[in-house]
């Protein structure tokens, strides 16, 4: 049987469609507006070889995961993971490619991300709980008897997950599917500029700085999904009217759609997973998006936002330090909590960009 064969929509998700923020506001519909005619870009690469020249890895090889291309399907495989990192986001990231082309966004319309995803997580199990100590990067390891604890369940995609990601950099918005063996989530978030660099990046003219009254990690609802057959993630940004939202779907079924993109969902007082609560009110972007880039890899999210804000890494003379006013909010979690045999494989078919509107 050719790869290409077995590339079928199958799910065992929940059909119930949660409405994220926008109270009376039904699921929308997939069809453009009347006059318009959808711009389609077909993002897949033959070989290896095209495949570099379409995305970049743009923060280094991270945990070395091989991959290859064959017949049309891209395969990333890190079993199992390999390091961890206890430092800002960086232990996040397993492996990440960013496209090297940007997707403008309509100033009255839409656009689209979607991708056939096969994910195995193997190790990744429900149940699982994070231990670490409230302190500095690096002082897990070496925290004194009165050092508080830390310990939270983690879902099965925190662990370990094949994803995709819709980034804008120069705001820090950042939309993700995180799909593993049995499950999947959408993920909203807005990075802080210490992880974008947006304000000093020449493509982000006027960009303005993000702190932690703007900065957010949230999981919206997590989903039950049939393992080991390819699921149709996709994640569509809209804006009209002066307003902003992102619907999310899997194999062409909303799962969730959130208002006012830019405002965490705890400040929204709308219905939510609880991880993580924001710690600022956030800010609406409707109309401050001008494009996204496209991403996608292996990633683990078993820390505690605001993932070490404010502090500096651990050294070979010790722990690292935080800025008084961030370090109650630190946890420092061991390596050995943060990869303990669990790892990823993903395989990537069918990048498609679909945009509508002007």
């Amino acid at each position: 049987m050719r790869r290409r064969d077995r590339f079928r929509r199958v799910t065992g998700a929940a059909t119930v469609v949660v409405v994220v923020g926008c109270p009376g506001v039904a699921a929308p519909a997939a069809a453009a507006a009347p006059g318009s005619r959808p711009e389609v870009v077909h993002y897949d690469s033959a070989d290896l070889a095209e495949y570099e020249r379409k995305w970049s890895n743009i923060y280094g090889p991270l945990d070395n995961a091989t991959r290859t291309v064959d017949d049309g399907v891209l395969t990333v495989t890190d079993v199992p993971f390999k390091t961890g990192v206890d430092y800002s986001v960086y232990d996040h990231l397993k492996y990440m490619a960013v496209s090297n082309r940007t997707f403008p966004v309509p100033r009255q319309g839409s656009v689209e991300f979607s991708v056939d995803v096969t994910a195995r997580t193997p190790g990744a199990t429900g149940g699982h709980v994070v231990h670490g100590r409230y302190g500095p990067p690096g002082s897990a390891a070496v925290a004194g008897p009165d050092a508080r604890p830390y310990a939270a369940p983690v879902l099965e995609g925190q662990q370990a997950a094949v994803v995709l990601n819709m980034i804008d950099f120069c705001t820090g918005q950042l939309f993700d599917w995180f799909v593993s063996g049995t499950r999947a989530f959408p993920l909203i978030e807005r990075l802080p500029s210490t992880v974008t660099g947006n304000t000093g990046n020449p493509d982000c003219p006027g960009a303005a700085e993000v702190g932690l009254d703007r900065a957010y990690t949230q999981i919206v609802r997590e989903v039950p999904i049939t393992p080991g057959v390819p699921h149709r993630v996709a994640i569509r940004y809209r804006e009209a009217g002066g307003h902003a939202s992102v619907t999310y779907l899997l194999d062409g079924i909303v799962v969730a759609r959130v208002g006012q993109v830019g405002v965490p969902l705890d400040r929204q007082g709308v219905a939510w997973t609880g991880t993580y609560p924001s710690l600022g009110p956030g800010e609406p972007l409707a109309g401050k998006i001008r494009s996204f880039s496209m991403a996608h890899g292996l990633f683990s999210l078993l820390d505690a936002f605001p993932f070490q804000y404010g502090c500096t890494p651990p050294e070979a003379t010790g722990p690292g330090t935080c800025d008084p006013r961030y370090a109650p909010y630190s946890v420092s979690v061991p390596p050995a909590e943060r990869a303990f045999g669990q790892g990823a494989v993903g395989s990537f078919r069918n990048f498609t960009v679909r945009t509508v509107g002007r």
